[in-house]
């Protein structure tokens, strides 16, 4: 932290050398004017309510300052209590009335009207008051004297029972004053005193019930003395509760007006004076900030400032946190609007503030394919949210689009009818990447910057980028390079950085895809994709691989290619890329797209090759195939891809002949077998399963079946193994 920057304020009452945001000191101002000239010589207990956070301590000080610049004549003496700092009920009315002793003592008239005679008056009275605090030590009866608050005669008879307990066991003091008596006196002498002590205690709310009751009995009936005022601070809803549940009364509030004779409201400051105190001090924390940036921090100030800055600590608190989280993310350059909306929500709504957590954390899964999320997750994430936003903000229009503009997957509802908002939507690949180029907290590269001071270790940085267009402007082998470090970095669960880049790469400007760009891609993705593919996880349940991460990109950057440059590309993926398996992968993709095969046809604008392309990559294929050792085929990512992709380019031959030579021995079945089985994986669990109909098209399945079984019977015990497990991977695909 440098000189010129603020540190946490913490909360803390007003202090001379801060602004009065609020007006407080002309109400202080007035109460102080009221407390002299109003209350009676009799002594006054006066309440100032406030729920936590209002700013009681403040206008408490304010009333003291104001006090204190009264002329000599009216100024009163102030005793600052405060109980919480001494706990114990002995201790507390030690710690009182020596206070009380002590300032009694220092009281002195105006220079050059003080008497003798009236500081010797002021010195007894103060050692009569520590002799009350004395005897009240000793006696122990203050808790007897149970809830009655109201019945000070009943009492001091208690507290007069045990003074005469510890006479009777031979105390020297049999001849000193009992208390009743003393407390007459020191009545006595303050009214003749004729000078104002005003006794302040804060937070009185805070206090734990028991000694909460301690200092209402402390104020009603034992120092009850005349000339003195008591400006008791707390929130009277928590008070009463306190009181509630130690004196085991019905009604606390009712129990405290016997206590206290006036309260004072603490005034409510109006919504627009909050956000304008939050608006100024914000500035100067944050800096220099971008005019769009400063438009949607107007709006997150009006719209969540509204509902989250409630209070003057509400203020403080979250402008602390902003002291805190900002300087130690601001190097990162993440969004300065969508951090203090979430430092408003995490203070003024923590509840909020978990669930977007959660909320972008998940949609970061999805987007990577790590994870998916179910409609009955949907519907209750997003009954948690109606729970804990209040009904009217999601229900006003302006708050909803304000609130789907900051979190990804969010629409907002113009039905009435319907939920205000829908959650889990599809972003665009383009909505990601403005996310991230901008840092925000919908990124799911940065959205971890605004909950844990650190970014996802899995995000490809502006280095990683750089590295790879500087690759991808060299040569198709320079980028396959590339491509293949990242592939061999850790990212996110079973996510590669390969991963995130591929990602991010469809959302990127296309006017960076330039002809000679696209193809080093197109090119370099033929080369690795294989390699990548067997360095990749092997574990199960991966919903979306890191093929399917590159096939979308082909869709996206061969519309980049000039005419010349499509021509290659199509001649080198399926005639020479060294990643057949993915190739072939590509080929199956346009296939179906084109209706060819099943029922998956897609509009022709979701076709990467046009009819006469797919015609020539499936000549390009079939040669290709044609020249493949049955071990070459084998050794491919996902062979039985390539025996379809054979047949349904148009040679339904190939494949059969390659195999029926690939099986004639027991050992070639049963190798051949293993390698074309397929794996099924369950939320808990995975199975070896070989289907029917992937069999079928170039083996007879139930002559296949018979030879297992002959294997499994006959055969030497490593083939009878093998065999025994490919019959039960035939018998586990009739349950799925």
């Amino acid at each position: 932290m440098t000189q010129n920057e603020p540190g946490i304020r913490g909360e803390h009452a007003l202090r001379d050398d801060e602004p009065d945001r609020l007006g407080f000191s002309d109400v202080a101002e007035r109460i102080a004017l009221s407390v002299m000239d109003r209350a009676s010589a009799d002594g006054l207990v006066i309440g100032i309510d406030g729920e936590w956070g209002s700013g009681k301590s403040s206008l408490l000080h304010l009333i003291e300052r104001k006090l204190n610049q009264l002329p000599d004549e009216k100024r009163p003496t102030i005793i600052s209590f405060r109980p919480w700092l001494v706990g114990r009920r002995d201790a507390l009315l030690s710690s009182f009335f020596n206070d009380l002793a002590r300032k009694i003592a220092s009281v002195s008239h105006a220079e050059g009207d003080a008497t003798k005679s009236s500081m010797i008056a002021a010195t007894a009275l103060a050692r009569q008051v520590r002799t009350f605090a004395a005897l009240l030590g000793r006696t122990g009866e203050l808790v007897e004297a149970g809830g009655k608050l109201w019945a000070p005669a009943e009492w001091i008879g208690k507290i007069i029972k045990g003074v005469g307990k510890l006479f009777d066991k031979g105390s020297k003091e049999e001849t000193g004053p009992d208390l009743a008596t003393l407390k007459a006196r020191i009545t006595r002498d303050l009214h003749k005193l004729g000078h104002r002590f005003i006794v302040t205690v804060d937070d009185v709310d805070r206090l734990e019930p028991s000694e909460v009751m301690e200092v209402l009995r402390l104020v009603r009936s034992v120092a009850d003395f005349p000339n003195i005022i008591y400006l008791l601070c707390y929130d009277v809803d928590r008070l009463a509760e306190a009181i509630e549940t130690t004196s085991q009364v019905d009604d606390g509030k009712d129990y405290l007006e016997k206590i206290v004779q006036l309260t004072v409201m603490v005034p409510q400051p109006e919504p627009f004076e909050l956000r304008q105190w939050f608006a100024e001090d914000l500035a100067p924390l944050l800096g220099p900030i971008s005019d769009e940036v400063s438009e949607r921090l107007k709006s997150v100030i009006d719209q969540e400032g509204g509902a989250q800055l409630r209070t003057p600590r509400s203020v403080v608190r979250t402008l602390d946190s902003i002291r805190f989280f900002w300087p130690a993310t601001r190097s990162e350059k993440i969004d300065a609007a969508d951090l203090v909306w979430l430092q408003l929500i995490k203070d003024g709504n923590p509840d909020l503030y978990r669930w977007v957590e959660t909320y972008v954390a998940s949609v970061a899964a999805t987007s990577f394919g790590t994870a998916r999320v179910t409609e009955r997750s949907v519907k209750t994430r997003l009954t948690n949210l109606l729970e804990i936003v209040e009904d009217r903000q999601l229900h006003d229009m302006l708050y909803r689009h304000f609130f789907s503009e900051l979190l990804p997957g969010i629409e907002t509802s113009m039905d009435d009818q319907d939920e205000p908002v829908k959650i889990h939507q599809a972003v665009t690949p383009q909505a990601v990447q403005a996310a991230i180029a901008g840092r925000r907290l919908a990124s799911p590269d940065h959205y971890r910057l605004y909950f844990s001071l650190v970014g996802p270790s899995y995000a490809v940085t502006q280095e990683g980028f750089d590295q790879f267009w500087n690759s991808v402007d060299k040569t198709p082998a320079a980028a396959a390079a590339t491509l293949l470090e990242f592939q061999g970095q850790k990212a996110l669960g079973t996510l590669r950085k390969l991963d995130i880049l591929l990602e991010r790469l469809r959302g990127t400007d296309l006017a960076l895809w330039s002809s000679t760009r696209a193809t080093n891609l197109l090119l370099a993705l033929g080369e690795m994709m294989d390699d990548a593919f067997r360095r990749g996880p092997r574990e199960p349940n991966i919903i979306i691989t890191t093929w399917d991460r590159a096939e979308k990109l082909v869709a996206l950057l061969y519309p980049r290619l000039d005419a010349t440059d499509r021509e290659q590309v199509t001649e080198q993926l399926f005639s020479k890329a060294t990643a057949i398996g993915w190739a072939t992968n590509l080929l199956r993709r346009e296939t179906f797209a084109h209706g060819r095969v099943g029922e998956q046809r897609r509009p022709n604008s979701d076709w990467v090759l046009s009819e006469e392309e797919l015609d020539h990559a499936n000549r390009l294929m079939i040669a290709r195939f044609s020249t493949l050792t049955i071990d070459e085929v084998i050794a491919a990512p996902r062979p039985l891809w390539i025996f379809f992709a054979w047949n349904q380019a148009g040679d339904p031959d190939g494949p059969r002949k390659l195999l029926a030579e690939a099986t004639r021995t027991d050992a070639g079945l049963v190798g051949i077998m293993n390698r074309l089985t397929t794996r099924i994986d369950t939320s808990d669990s995975w199975y070896t399963v070989i289907r029917r109909e992937n069999i079928a098209p170039f083996l007879d399945y139930d002559e296949i079946l018979a030879r297992l079984q002959r294997i499994a019977a006959e055969g030497n015990e490593e083939l009878a193994v093998s065999a025994r497990r490919l019959i039960e991977a035939a018998e586990e695909a009739r349950n799925w």
